[in-house]
């Protein structure tokens, strides 16, 4: 896929590889999408994951089983 950019787009892509933020310009791209599909809501990085679980786990009255994790994670994969 080719992907011309100019302006303000151009200069902080630009800008983010030359601060080492990312390695080059393809990585920052495909980082930027992954971060606005978090944002609408379409993509939920696997951290999240992890994170909501241990929660859910620490909540949990009881100590949770492996299934019961496992149905744990597959409602919040449905909820993102």
């Amino acid at each position: 896929m080719l992907v011309r950019l100019s302006g303000a787009a151009a200069e902080v892509l630009n800008e983010l590889v030359r601060r080492g933020y990312f390695a080059t310009k393809s990585e920052a791209i495909r980082a930027g999408i992954l971060r606005l599909g978090e944002n609408f809501g379409l993509f939920k990085p696997s951290m999240r994951y992890w994170r909501e679980l241990g929660e859910e786990i620490r909540g949990s009255a009881r100590k949770m089983g492996h299934e019961e994790i496992l149905e744990a994670l597959e409602r919040l994969e449905r909820e993102a």
